[in-house]
């Protein structure tokens, strides 16, 4: 694939600013490289997190108000890493983590019925399985560009993974 399909490909891509992800770009123009280390650091990052939420969302017993701050305050760190690099649907779904963790609805059907901490939980699920998933589609497009699997050294997040979410689908927004 050429350079040029490539950046037709990211550019046309609803994953990816291409607008923020160029200004990257063209710091590769003093450092050579400068854009490809900063998605591995954000690989690993993302990882971690996602991690620490699936940890957080699978303790049954610890579904509580401190555990849905921690959430949301994870979900607040990533969302600004994504933003940065211009990965906007990891970013949406990561300010949907930290809007739920603060109990704060935003229009979809499941947070707008939300009445207890058990609740804010599945609501934070479902939207960490919609980040793991534009992750993992953001990646494979940036590996792509790249030409660099910017996973071969680390597990990818199961988008499928259970995190006791309800077996629905995700919610449309209302308008």
């Amino acid at each position: 694939m050429s350079t040029d399909t490539k950046q037709e490909t990211l550019e046309n891509s609803e994953l990816i600013n291409w607008v923020i992800f160029s200004e990257l770009l063209l710091m590769d123009e003093d450092e050579e490289g400068f854009a490809q280390s900063l998605i591995t650091t954000f690989v690993e990052q993302a990882l971690g997190i996602f991690k620490e939420m699936d940890e957080l969302l699978s303790k049954s017993s610890e579904k509580n108000d401190a555990n849905l701050t921690k959430l949301s305050n994870l979900g607040h760190y990533l969302k600004g890493s994504a933003a940065a690099l211009g990965l906007h649907k990891i970013q949406e779904e990561c300010e949907r983590i930290q809007n739920y963790g603060a109990k704060i609805s935003d229009g979809f059907e499941q947070s707008e019925a939300a009445k207890n901490v058990q609740d804010w939980f599945d609501c934070c699920a479902n939207a960490l399985t919609e980040a793991k998933k534009y992750f993992k589609e953001s990646g494979n497009l940036l590996s792509d560009y790249f030409d660099e699997d910017f996973f071969a050294t680390s597990d990818e997040p199961d988008a499928e993974k259970d995190t006791e979410e309800p077996e629905e689908a995700k919610p449309e927004a209302q308008s």
